[in-house]
């Protein structure tokens, strides 16, 4: 939890990260730093979890355990949704504000033409977007990050005479992003009139549906409040009065071109419940407190597997193939499937999943790091077998693991390509993306038992506090990014200086509002404030 802080803390300054601040000072280690973090903590938080979940059952019963975790998970989850939410929507329309009324040349930093198409569409340089456009596939690529095709990014940027460029160079007009959205989807979501106009006489779907069954026109509908916060994420400037006025004409063209507002998505009869489920999965309803609601559907799962094992009497013994780094035979294989299915767009790590329903895939992938953790309580580890390897399990994940997962991934450190041919990458990503999530948590488990061996009053206070400082910090986060996004000083400096009186400041309001009262009791159960020993009547002051 301490370090999802430095971690939402690092996205602004972290170059080429879609986030909705984007800091003057930016670097590549920030990138590389929170991909790091992504790729192995929410795993091992869903190992500890599933261990302590077990460890409740296996000592007070299924009761216990479903009380207990409505008190800390379920009720303050559906907390979350009044307080937490809003506070993310103030904060980020506050982000927004301040990056409108931001210098322009200041607000982002944005590469030169000559290092991408991807820049040289964004800054609408025809003659470096040319040279670029040399490269074989260079029309039908998607951004690494953001899953889009050259002509979508250009619509997205009101590029006009680069959309142009593109369609007489052979680009497909209707070429899809990652999610089914087109071109003619992205210049009506950006208000972009000329660009609308543009794609319409090129032949552009004006009801192609997105993987939601979205068309132009809706996206010509979609409030302003979303528009910020989408090009905020991929870092695009956007003003709203031009906007507004853009998003008239557009909303003219394609309904005098026979646009519908939605149709039905392409499949098997009742398409309308999968429109639905589309909604219920894809709706970013928990934000934050996304965890919280997975762990009330890991609950769910695991008072069924808790009532089968009660019934048939399961009970996993301690085995080699647990305890040991063994485990790694059998642990990777299962999580090769849901891990193959990520589309984070964000380097490495799995998806985020913020719907009513979780997405199928990342549930999966979270399931099976919490019943490992389930599981691994009933071995009755007392000799710490499970990551007793981390003195060079940790070096070989942070040297060479991590490194390649994230280089056949997203090609940060440029050395990919000598490496495997572009078939094999994505698979040798999602190999080695397995192999961190467990190699981290692992080492992370064998670490932290070789530094703590006692009791410790500040290890348990932070532990109680990481519970409530996790949940309040991101609002002030992306307010405080904001704040700072346009001073000038080293990343070196910003990053680690905000990431420490961001925590100090929540460590205070940790201990004076929120420890002793029924906000921390609804956290973490009542705490005592610690009494001062009593002196007897009778007894002689000392000199």
């Amino acid at each position: 939890m301490l370090i999802g802080i430095v971690y939402h803390v690092a996205l602004s300054f972290a170059a080429g990260l879609p986030w909705v601040v984007q800091d003057v000072a930016q670097a590549k280690w920030p990138f590389v730093f929170q991909a790091w973090v992504h790729g192995f903590r929410m795993q091992l938080f869903m190992i500890v979890s599933g261990f302590f979940t077990a460890m409740l059952w296996r000592k007070k019963g299924l009761k216990a355990v479903l009380w207990q975790r409505c008190q800390r998970v379920l009720f303050p989850c559906l907390l979350g949704l009044i307080t937490v939410v809003p506070a993310m929507n103030w904060a980020v329309g506050f982000a927004f504000g301040r990056a409108a009324s931001a210098p322009p040349a200041s607000t982002s930093a944005v590469e030169p033409a000559s290092a991408s198409l991807w820049a040289a569409l964004q800054l609408g340089d025809l003659k470096a977007a040319a040279g670029h456009l040399a490269v074989d596939g260079s029309l039908t690529n998607l951004h690494q990050l953001f899953g889009l095709p050259p002509l979508q990014w250009a619509a997205l940027n009101g590029q006009r005479d680069a959309l142009a460029l593109l369609l007489d160079r052979g680009a497909p007009v209707n070429g899809r992003s990652r999610d089914g959205h087109t071109a003619l989807h992205g210049a009506a979501f950006m208000g972009h009139a000329e660009s609308v106009r543009l794609l319409l006489e090129r032949g552009a779907d004006v009801n192609a549906a997105s993987n939601n069954g979205e068309t132009p026109l809706h996206n010509a509908g979609v409030d302003f409040d979303a528009v910020r916060y989408i090009s905020g994420l991929l870092g695009l400037q956007v003003d709203q009065a031009q906007w507004v006025e853009g998003r008239k004409t557009v909303r003219a063209q394609l309904e005098a071109a026979g646009a519908r507002a939605s149709v039905v998505s392409a499949g098997p009869p009742g398409s309308r419940g999968r429109n639905l489920w589309d909604i219920l999965v894809n709706q970013p309803v928990f934000v934050l407190i996304w965890f919280l609601w997975f762990l009330v559907w890991l609950i769910a799962i695991f008072a069924i597997y808790a009532l089968l094992a009660q019934r048939f009497g399961w009970k996993v013994r301690s085995h080699w193939l647990i305890l040991t780094p063994a485990n790694l035979l059998w642990l990777v294989p299962l999580t090769l499937a849901p891990t193959a299915l990520m589309g984070t767009g964000v380097g490495i790590g799995p998806d985020t999943s913020m719907g009513i329903i979780p997405m199928p895939h990342v549930l999966l992938y979270y399931v099976l790091f919490f019943f490992f953790g389930a599981i691994y309580y009933d071995c009755d580890d007392r000799e710490g077998r499970l990551g007793a390897s981390w003195r060079w399990m940790l070096p070989l994940t942070l040297l060479v693991v991590f490194p390649l997962a994230l280089e056949f991934a997203t090609g940060t450190f440029g050395f990919r390509d000598f490496l495997l041919p572009k078939a094999w990458q994505r698979p040798s990503s999602v190999l080695f993306q397995s192999l961190f999530a467990w190699m981290m948590a692992f080492s992370s488990i064998g670490l932290s038992r070789s530094l703590i061996t006692r009791e410790s009053y500040l290890i348990r206070y932070l532990s109680d506090s990481a519970y409530w400082l996790y949940l309040a910090h991101l609002p002030l986060c992306i307010a405080g990014q904001a704040v700072i996004s346009q001073w000038r000083a080293p990343v070196w400096v910003k990053l680690p200086v905000f990431s420490l009186v961001l925590t100090a400041f929540l460590l205070l309001t940790y201990h004076f509002l929120v420890r002793y009262t029924w906000v921390g009791k609804l956290l973490n159960g009542p705490r005592k404030r610690p009494q001062a020993p009593a002196v007897p009547a009778n007894a002689t002051p000392s000199c």
